[in-house]
């Protein structure tokens, strides 16, 4: 299995997001704008694999809200696919962090836990190493978004940012909260910004509807741009893992 770590230019990750055990995607976060998809995420994830994915991306939205979490599907994605996972959502201790990787998945991703505790982000970057461990920048406009995206975090994007790059991040997962879900179009803006104010690599996600969008993000050629996430667009239709895949290929 290819590991995050040796990825060497951008890459798509199709989106898993899981509630109750179920795949579902939200529209922009909000826990009561549910459209549900595959009855069982693992099925999802053996068909984009077969698609040609290269990595996926799940989160666990019920463990995000405080809800029942559905640990035991992520792990049996993991388990079931040969292609590196990260996962995400309501992972706020050092039990949990531990549980996911050596449980089988790649990397975590680290949100409101690691923004309002940078002790806490510090030490699991220095217990499982910087590659394994990825922090959200979740971003409503001008403002960061913490405790599943329902709160505003203290402090703004380029001070958040900072915080964590001391920390020792070396990885961010950016998303425009208010795309997500939308199929509106992805906030390159937001994007651009992350990757100017500072030295991690930068995952994008939010708004994917067509495929001129994630043509859009990856059009800026970054060194440090490792790739889009892309979920309802996928579902839906409006979007082929494939033609996706294929503006990932160099020329």
């Amino acid at each position: 299995m290819i590991d995050f770590f040796e990825f060497t230019s951008s890459r798509i990750f199709p989106a898993i997001d899981v509630r109750g055990g179920r795949c579902v995607r939200l529209v922009r976060g909000a826990r009561d704008a549910e459209l549900s998809y595959d009855a069982d995420p693992v099925t999802a994830a053996q068909r984009w694999e077969a698609a040609g994915a290269e990595c996926l991306h799940v989160i666990d939205l019920g463990a995000a809200f405080g809800e029942e979490a559905s640990t035991d599907v992520v792990l049996r994605i993991a388990a079931t696919v040969s292609i590196p996972v990260q996962t995400g959502g309501g992972i706020r201790s050092p039990e949990r962090v531990a549980e996911f990787l050596e449980g089988g998945v790649g990397r975590v991703i680290l949100g409101t836990r690691a923004l309002r505790d940078p002790a806490f982000l510090e030490e699991m970057i220095q217990l499982h190493g910087a590659h394994r461990i990825v922090a959200a920048l979740d971003c409503e406009g001008d403002e960061v978004r913490v405790a599943g995206w329902e709160e505003a975090g203290a402090l703004s994007i380029e001070a958040t940012q900072q915080q964590m790059e001391n920390a020792g991040v070396s990885h961010f997962l950016v998303t425009a909260t208010d795309r997500d879900g939308t199929l509106g179009g992805v906030r390159v803006d937001l994007v651009e910004r992350i990757l100017a104010g500072g030295v991690a690599r930068v995952v994008a996600a939010g708004g994917v509807g067509t495929l001129e969008h994630v043509e859009a993000v990856l059009s800026l050629r970054h060194p440090r741009l490792e790739g889009v996430v892309i979920g309802r667009a996928l579902y839906d239709g409006t979007v082929q893992l494939e033609d996706a895949l294929r503006l990932t290929t160099p020329e």
